[in-house]
């Protein structure tokens, strides 16, 4: 009989098993460690591969392109160069589009190639921007100085030549209104507000020449009959040297009277007219004073005028009659207006503007020496102008 004491030690004891079971767990730990060691090192390999090819937005062309619009715009680009600062903005709106899309997308397919594009050429056209806005305000300093004094030469020449003429409403308006731009302008120039200024002056200069325009239109209009008024006055002239007699010659233009004897001048006044004294007188209540060839017919003085001293004419004439006629036959005038009468060279003025009803008003110290000189039949010839009308312009023009 044997007797066993423990496990026996062959290949199949206790010890054996247990064994087995340390070095199958050992396996599986070094497997467990090397699958752990692996992944790890594929998520650093795949992690540092996803960094390197992670695309960043191009955040420092942006910021140029930010700047460039700044910069133009404190350059008054807005004034000087809008065009090329609404195409800087619009370039810089459409990066910003393109950087909202792209971000919205899952980040490795990202691609920021047209936001840089944008930008970049934000930032060119920014500084095309800045370039001509500079160029053109530096430029608009100078000519808006040359175009304000021009333009306040223009209206020198107009209150000259033209303010004192019996302008229509419309023409006086618009000359007004481009007197109170200019002045304006003035004084945008004066704060530096050059833009402002440059674009008062056009507004300014464009009414200005259009009234300028219209009143030299009107003024050449009533010189067409400057021949007829140069042979009045040179043979009323000559036929007061040759007779011997006394002459007065007004004329309207120059707002002038003078008194000749023997083809010499005696005498030289300022007068005043009718209103409307442009062209001859047509009709009863025009404010016209006539032009044509008359005489005194009569002379009054104390009761028998109310301006101190007067000389009536023989207003209207044969030629006032006739003309009177045709403009009724041409439906020029109505029929129902009367051809008037009673014009005289009178006393009572020295008003300083034209206020009578077509007579040749004179102040009272002047009115008696023309009512000393003149007698019955004495002549009396009106006339628009005895200078052409460009030898009117130049001489105001030579007087700036």
């Amino acid at each position: 009989m044997f007797c066993f004491i423990g496990y026996p030690r062959g290949p199949f004891s206790g010890d054996f098993f247990k064994l087995q079971g340390m070095r199958q767990r050992a396996k599986r730990r070094k497997t467990v460690i090397t699958t752990v060691v692996l992944g790890l090192m594929l998520f650093l390999v795949a992690g540092g591969w996803a960094y390197l090819k992670w695309p960043d937005p191009p955040m420092e062309e942006l910021r140029n392109a930010a700047e460039a619009i700044s910069v133009a715009r404190d350059a008054e680009a807005a004034k000087y160069a809008p065009e090329l600062l609404h195409e800087t903005i619009a370039l810089f709106d459409s990066a910003m589009v393109h950087l909202k899309t792209e971000n919205s997308r899952f980040f490795l397919s990202r691609d920021f190639t047209r936001v840089d594009f944008f930008a970049r050429e934000a930032t060119i056209k920014g500084a095309q921007a800045l370039a001509k806005a500079s160029a053109k305000a530096r430029s608009v300093h100078h000519t808006t100085a040359a175009t304000l004094e021009d333009l306040e030469n223009m209206a020198a020449e107009f209150k000259r030549v033209y303010a004192p003429l019996p302008l229509n409403k419309p023409v006086r308006e618009s000359f007004n209104q481009a007197v109170m731009i200019l002045s304006e302008a003035r004084l945008a120039r004066e704060k530096s507000d050059y833009h402002i200024a440059e674009v008062k002056l056009e507004k300014a200069g464009r009414l200005m020449r259009e009234s300028v325009k219209k009143a030299h239109s009107m003024l050449a209009d009533y010189f067409s009959d400057y021949s007829k008024w140069k042979e009045w006055a040179e043979t009323a002239m000559a036929t007061s040297a040759r007779q011997g007699n006394t002459l007065i010659l007004v004329d309207k233009m120059a707002h002038r009277l003078w008194v000749y004897q023997n083809g010499k001048i005696k005498a030289d006044f300022q007068v005043e007219l009718g209103p409307q004294w442009i062209g001859p007188k047509l009709h009863k209540g025009d404010q016209a004073t006539p032009e044509g060839v008359y005489k005194v017919v009569q002379k009054k003085e104390r009761h028998r005028t109310i301006y101190y001293k007067a000389l009536l004419i023989n207003y209207p004439n044969n030629d006032d009659r006739a003309r009177y006629q045709r403009n009724i036959a041409d439906k020029k005038i109505s029929r129902r207006l009367e051809i008037g009468g009673l014009i005289e060279i009178h006393g009572h003025g020295g008003r300083g503007f034209d206020w009578t009803n077509g007579c040749v008003a004179l102040d009272n110290k002047d009115m008696d020496i023309v009512f000393s000189l003149a007698r019955e039949n004495t002549p009396v010839v009106i006339v628009g102008s005895l200078e052409p009308l460009e030898k009117i312009i130049s001489n105001d023009k030579a007087k700036q």
